[in-house]
């Protein structure tokens, strides 16, 4: 182990130490409390492990599988069924596939080049362009693996820039639009993020509210589309007078593979949207789709190739984090977090109010926490209970919180969509602080917004 990560062996070991220790005095009747306190010792470990990443954010979510049982809060098949056994586990993996076989063929790349071939040269409508596809892609196939996508043909329009002098501002706007533009669209459907698909269970387990993809869309699609104008307005301010840019469109030819996966992502939509009239439950859809892609004769991904490009770290995390949720919310420790980071008052000030204040707050809380999956693990459950202690409605309180926990305006670290263009070095996290400050106040209003226009409850 490299010696300036010793600090993080510590972290761990004591973290753990101290869960076990909680465990064995719980067991032997040593510590007082009831089920609350060792839900809360739980959630701890798991935040600071995952905020800090002492160890890979995988092993920690395994570790409260394990650890869940020795708090004598489940039994151990009671914790595999709440989390590795529940639909989201199939949803979740159906739509990873279909993202690999984005990543892993021409489609992508197409739609892409389909999109920016419409807004010309002028760099002022390109970036609308980046905000646009980005968007679009990430309502389909995770806000990570558009990122993946767009990135590299934002890189290949800035390649031929390099002697002009607004270079630097351009590449500070166009990456910074790649970011955005993801994760407005991890706004616009219930698959784009991890957060949103644990929301949708967390309801459905706890609240008996089913929100299908119709729903989920009616709402966030206006938001998304507002979003994208807001964030098109922030980031144009500064390059408005550039000249246009010189850049040749690359011919991306849709072979068999290609036509196969379109074919099968335009149902996949279709029953996502309507397979509810026909029975079929958008978990089902999901790996249905994703199945498809290895049929003969079809063979648009290799098996073996598909599950290694899977990133195994998100899956665990997810199903770890609906059982933890669960916890947090059965044992009333969701209930105790509430009290302490959000006020009733402000909450019972009206739709607009209301979801303005959680979306800001919810901005700040997310610094704390290593994801945006993360932060909807923890903070969902505590919305569900504030709705309970309030009396509103649970979906009032969980659309703000979770339409939110998808913007990661303010750090980098705090969503893959932000680091994979930061590679670039074109920005900078002051840059990203700058821009993302006003970005996630005018969100808070937008969201606010359209949530009293709905009348969501």
């Amino acid at each position: 182990m490299k010696k300036e990560n010793g600090w993080k062996a510590w972290v761990f070991y004591g973290s753990l130490g101290g869960l076990l220790l909680l465990c064995w005095g719980k067991a032997n009747s040593y510590l007082p409390g009831g089920g609350d306190v060792m839900a809360l010792a739980l959630l701890l470990f798991a935040v600071v492990n995952w905020a800090l990443e002492s160890v890979p954010i995988g092993v920690t979510a395994l570790l409260v599988v394990l650890c869940a049982p020795l708090t004598g809060l489940v039994e151990f098949e009671e914790a595999i069924a709440a989390s590795f056994g529940n639909t989201i586990f199939a949803f979740f993996l159906g739509v990873l596939l279909l993202s690999s076989a984005f990543s892993q063929t021409n489609v992508g790349a197409w739609i892409s080049m389909k999109i920016f071939r419409l807004f010309g040269t002028k760099a002022v409508f390109l970036l609308l362009g980046i905000l646009m596809t980005g968007c679009l892609l990430a309502m389909w196939v995770t806000e990570v693996a558009a990122a993946a996508i767009v990135f590299p043909i934002v890189m290949s329009l800035l390649e031929g820039q390099k002697e002009r002098e607004d270079y630097p501002l351009l590449g500070k706007a166009m990456t910074l639009a790649v970011a955005w533009g993801c994760a407005i669209g991890g706004v616009a459907t219930p698959i784009a993020t991890g957060a949103n698909l644990i929301a949708v269970s967390y309801l459905k387990e706890h609240c008996g509210i089913t929100i299908d993809f119709f729903s989920w869309m009616s709402i966030g699609i206006p938001i998304s589309l507002t979003l994208l104008g807001a964030g098109w307005g922030i980031l144009s301010w500064g390059v408005r007078g550039c000249r246009p840019l010189s850049w040749e469109e690359k011919k991306i030819s849709l072979g068999k593979k290609e036509r196969c996966l379109l074919a099968i992502f335009g149902a996949a939509i279709f029953l996502w949207i309507f397979g509810e009239k026909l029975g079929l439950e958008s978990h089902y859809v999901a790996l249905l789709a994703g199945m498809a892609l290895f049929l003969p004769k079809i063979q648009i991904l290799s098996w073996k190739k598909a599950i290694s490009s899977i990133s195994w770290d998100s899956v665990i995390l997810i199903c770890a984090g609906v059982l933890l949720g669960d916890i947090l919310y059965r044992y009333g420790t969701a209930e105790t977090i509430a009290k302490l980071f959000f006020s009733k008052d402000l909450l019972a000030k009206g739709l607009f109010l209301s979801s303005a204040y959680i979306v800001a707050a919810v901005s700040l809380l997310k610094m704390l926490f290593s994801s945006n999956t993360v932060s909807g693990i923890i903070l969902v459950p505590i919305m569900i209970s504030l709705a309970e202690q309030t009396g509103q409605a649970p979906w009032a309180l969980v659309a703000p919180c979770i339409f939110s926990s998808a913007l990661a305006f303010l750090l980098i670290t705090s969503s893959p969509v932000n680091v994979i263009p930061y590679s670039a070095r074109l920005f900078t996290q002051k840059d990203m602080l700058k821009y993302g400050s006003v970005m996630t106040l005018v969100s808070a209003v937008i969201i606010g917004f359209w949530l009293m226009i709905f009348q969501v409850g």
